[in-house]
């Protein structure tokens, strides 16, 4: 007898493996972005030519606040958007993202351009958001030149014809230095009347599908016209995964401030990212492409729909299909996966009563998947940090990640499917295949329950592909043997849409942390489909063990094999340049220097100017705030040390107030003071007319803060302190963004220096 999971007639079950892969590719390739339009498009279509013009402009050289290219791409900004008969301003503020813990604060004299297209009857405003500054030594041409891009030619395209509510562009400053500019414009508007619904627009790449990772909630509305959106590419599991990444955007402080809306990003091709390849060469048109027809066409539908009813909707979980978005409220996030434990629990009833299965036998099977989906992510990680040992230089500054990714992209699922396979068949000739598969489905919404409860909105990945396998198995169940097989494929063919593309864009995060969820992916895959594979390659009894690892050791062959060729193609001077991570710091009271690097050294080059750490180094760079620190002997030179002028000192009623200008005699753009602990505590700070958040001691010191964009006379910094009887000493700081003022440094042919910085400091007594 059989449970029904198995499909007994073998041409069907081959079949079936082959409508499933040609599904999951063809979900897949689904994902592709799509050509660029011409420049000579119609004025109502967006286009990518039209759009990537403006990057000619904005993104041939760095622009962190107060550089020179940064005021020539605001020029641009403000210029373009009057062009289009928008009402534009710069918004001139000092930003502060407070970060709720003892260590050192950022600010910024941020400059935000805004601009305006009045709506016939507004209900409300649609933002167009995006950053124009970028980090030091980064064109920026993805971060954030393609949300920059996008905003402009939608807003173009919104000029020119008429709409319900206001149209506001709103291009920030001060993102890279802690989302300043955004803080700024929300604090400016807050109680402003009426509905908000922001899009904003990211990158954290170059290329790729664009992703919205966040919405705020109620969501149900927001979705209604997300729905008119091609393209686009949402999960409700993705803003669990951004808030495990160190990184964030403008839409936090959107949020924040009541206003609704979405945050999309390009996330592939992350080896590029905020390095001095993030250029116009390295950006994807077809990326841009997408993320401004979609934009284009959601700004459209908000323009015109009544957006007072947004505050009032529900909440739903939402995943996206190529033919449209999926979607459920998600109050049924919990019932729905407890009813899919009962629909995965029924074929064992089922078993049980022809006596096909045990539980005990079950319940094992139910472990054996454990050990496959975790044993397969530990192998997609392992062969990731193989190749790093092997080669750590091809693995980018900031989130390590190589150029050409995709030769271990399929290494990692050629591993994970090797581990899988080399498990599973000793298993099906000792549980048998039904008790494999049974077991499998039960495991897998079981697993559906504990995201549902523990993480809300990340379970539809999980619980939604084990729904429609366990239904199709069921069905199979209480049917003749001859059609068993049509509801077993029947129910797989959603498991691949689903999972195929989450196996797949789960990389764009990143081989370190996206390769093993992609593997585990692969492997949830592998289990639901295992009546199929098992009905296609039956186990027979006496086959030799070593016929067994046959697929398993060819898998893993190839794994091997594309891993090699990974390394071929990532090999030093075979890519684009290597990067290095370098930057200077100078003691202007001893005259001594050091390079330093936030990561390893991964080049003999590297190793020889960072011979030392990574340690912290609070005491003579607070500003790295205790982050471990690669670091090595540097020549010094004769930089001067910023000034400190006290302007007023005062005593009375045991509290000390100070009021200090701090600037920089090389008009360096970047400034910082820190408190040193146990001479004086902090009560109250205020810089540059910002009061500051004061949360205690972080190490050796009570206080700090880096300001950047300063004006040629510096800021003015206000202290109240507890004397406490003992002097007060600071640690001041000023930071510029290159290396010119460093010594002279000759990396070798195929370097790129990524985020470059020069700090000088000195210690002063108060």
């Amino acid at each position: 007898m059989t449970s029904g999971w198995r499909a007994p007639v073998r041409p069907v079950a081959l079949l079936g493996v082959a409508v499933l892969l040609a599904v999951g590719l063809a979900s897949v390739l689904a994902l592709v972005p799509p050509a660029p339009v011409p420049a000579d498009a119609p004025e109502g279509a967006f286009s990518a030519e039209r759009a990537i013009r403006h990057l000619d402009r904005i993104a041939e050289a760095p622009r962190p606040p107060g550089s020179a290219a940064h005021a020539e791409a605001r020029d641009h900004l403000v210029e373009r958007l009057r062009s289009w008969g928008l009402a534009t301003e710069v918004q001139q503020d000092v930003g502060l993202t407070d970060r709720g813990a003892p260590g050192t604060q950022r600010l910024a004299a941020v400059a935000n351009v805004v601009g305006t297209l009045p709506g016939s009857a507004p209900t409300g405003t649609v933002l167009l958001a995006a950053h124009y500054d970028t980090v030091a030594g980064s064109p920026g041409a993805g971060d954030d030149g393609v949300g920059v891009a996008t905003v402009l030619e939608t807003a173009r395209a919104l000029s020119a014809v008429d709409r319900r509510n206001d149209v506001v562009v709103l291009l920030t400053d001060g993102e890279e230095d802690g989302l300043l500019g955004a803080e700024a414009f929300v604090r400016t508007r807050a109680g402003a009347p009426g509905t908000t619904v922001v899009l904003n627009h990211e990158a954290r790449g170059v290329t790729g599908p664009p992703v919205t990772f966040r919405m705020t909630s109620p969501n149900d509305g927001l979705l209604d016209a997300l729905s008119s959106a091609p393209g686009v590419l949402v999960d409700s599991g993705s803003e669990a995964v951004f808030e495990a990444l160190p990184n964030d955007s403008d839409f936090r402080h959107f949020d924040a401030a009541g206003m609704h809306g979405y945050d999309t990003a390009l996330v592939a091709g992350g080896a590029y990212y905020h390095s001095p390849l993030d250029d116009l060469e390295h950006l994807d048109a077809g990326s841009l492409q997408q993320m401004g027809r979609a934009s284009l066409a959601l700004a459209r539908d908000l323009a015109d729909r009544d957006l007072t009813s947004l505050p009032d909707g529900g909440e739903d979980l939402v995943t996206a299909l190529p033919s449209g978005l999926l979607r459920y409220p998600a109050s049924w996030e919990v019932p729905l996966a407890a009813g899919t434990v009962a629909v995965a629990v029924a074929p064992v009833v089922v078993a049980r009563r022809r006596r096909a299965l045990t539980l005990p036998r079950t319940a094992l099977a139910a472990g054996a998947a454990a050990v496959v989906v975790v044993v397969a992510g530990l192998a997609g990680y392992a062969l990731w940090q193989a190749a790093l040992a092997i080669d750590p230089g091809q693995a980018s500054a900031v989130v390590g990640e190589p150029y050409r990714p995709v030769p271990y992209q399929v290494a990692v699922l050629l591993a994970a499917l090797a581990v899988a396979l080399a498990v599973l068949g000793p298993l099906r000739r000792r549980l048998g295949p039904d008790a494999l598969a049974t077991g499998s489905a039960v495991l897998l919404a079981a697993c559906g329950v504990l995201l549902a409860v523990a993480l809300p909105g990340t379970s539809m990945t999980l619980v939604l592909p084990t729904l429609a396998a366990s239904l199709g198995a069921l069905v199979a169940a209480v049917l003749p043997a001859r059609w068993r097989g049509i509801p077993v494929v029947a129910g797989l063919v959603p498991a691949a849409v689903l999972l195929a593309p989450a196996v797949w864009t789960g990389f764009d995060v990143g081989l370190g942390v996206g390769g093993p969820a992609s593997a585990a992916l692969l492997a949830v895959l592998l289990l639901l489909a295992l009546p199929v594979a098992d009905a296609a390659w039956p186990a027979r009894p006496g086959v030799p063990r070593r016929r067994l690892l046959l697929p398993p050791g060819l898998a893993l062959v190839l794994a091997v094999s594309l891993t090699a060729s990974g390394l071929v193609l990532n090999r030093e001077g075979a890519t684009p340049p290597r990067q290095e991570s370098l930057r200077y710091a100078l003691d202007a009271d001893t005259g001594e220097g050091r390079w330093i690097s936030l990561r390893p050294p991964s080049s003999r080059w590297s190793r020889t100017l960072l011979p030392d750490g990574p340690e912290p180094l609070r005491q003579a760079m607070p500003w790295t705030d205790g982050d471990r620190i690669a670091h090595g002997p540097a020549a010094g030179t004769d930089l001067p040390g910023p000034d400190l002028e006290v302007l007023g000192d005062r005593t009375g009623d045991g509290v000390r107030e100070l009021t200090l200008r701090l600037s920089s005699r090389r008009a360096a753009p970047g400034l910082g003071l820190w408190v040193a602990a146990g001479g004086a505590t902090v009560r109250e700070a205020v810089v540059a007319g910002r009061r500051v958040p004061v949360h205690g001691p972080s190490g050796p010191w009570d206080f700090g803060f880096q300001f950047t964009g300063a004006a040629p006379d510096g800021v003015v910094v206000r202290l109240a302190v507890d004397p406490g009887g003992r002097p007060l000493t600071v640690r001041i700081a000023d930071r510029s963004d290159d290396l010119t003022d460093a010594p002279r440094l000759d990396p070798p042919a195929g370097r790129v220096l990524v985020t470059p910085q020069v700090f000088v400091s000195r210690a002063v007594a108060l």
